[in-house]
């Protein structure tokens, strides 16, 4: 009884080993790859963003949408160039640097330009700097929805500075699903994703 629960033991030590391989669905916190979409060319995500203006009372809102013109899978890196309302920019999900960021350039530069979204290690209370901000893994493979659906593969970044707090919902399969900030005085912004068209 004992050598077959041992050996049970093994295999499923050694199935776990193997996890990215055999397991697709376990995801390795320290490979930035296995956090992010495979976005496709023509694909299209619109989203709502809104705002709020506490001394007046007073919000506004108005829809945006960010189409992936191209995709360039490199050795060290996957490039999605997004046609975001009417500007080029870059989706980058860099291997070397071990995260995903948002800019005007494919190169992870470091300046406040790229926007981190994820870094790994993909883990809880993992943290990196953006601007002024910190940003902290808060939960992982969370549910969240949206105008646009129901998501159970989030990965929520709580993002705290001086004059502001928020948080971000990134979708392993959508991407950027949800950016709530709202600051001392009141004001909020908000971003959602409303819609894609695939």
């Amino acid at each position: 009884m004992f050598k077959k629960i041992s050996s049970v033991g093994i295999i499923l030590l050694f199935l776990f080993s193997l996890s990215c391989s055999l397991l697709p669905w376990v995801k390795d916190p320290n490979n930035i790859y296995d956090w992010s979409s495979n976005f496709k060319e023509d694909v299209t995500y619109y989203y709502k963003v809104t705002t709020y203006i506490s001394a007046i009372n007073y919000t506004t809102s108005y829809n945006y949408q960010w189409k992936i013109v191209d995709v360039t899978d490199k050795t060290d890196k996957k490039v999605y160039n997004i046609n975001d309302d009417g500007q080029t920019r870059f989706l980058v999900v860099d291997k070397d640097e071990n995260l995903i960021f948002y800019g005007k350039d494919e190169y992870f530069s470091g300046f406040s330009e790229d926007e981190v979204l994820l870094e790994a290690p993909v883990t809880i209370d993992n943290s990196w700097i953006y601007k002024s901000e910190t940003r902290k893994v808060s939960s992982i493979d969370t549910t969240a929805e949206v105008t646009a659906g129901t998501y159970s593969d989030v990965v929520k970044v709580k993002i705290i500075e001086d004059d502001y707090y928020g948080y971000l919902y990134w979708s392993v399969s959508k991407g950027l699903i949800y950016k709530y900030i709202e600051y001392t005085n009141g004001n909020y912004t908000k971003l959602e994703l409303i819609d894609v068209n695939e």
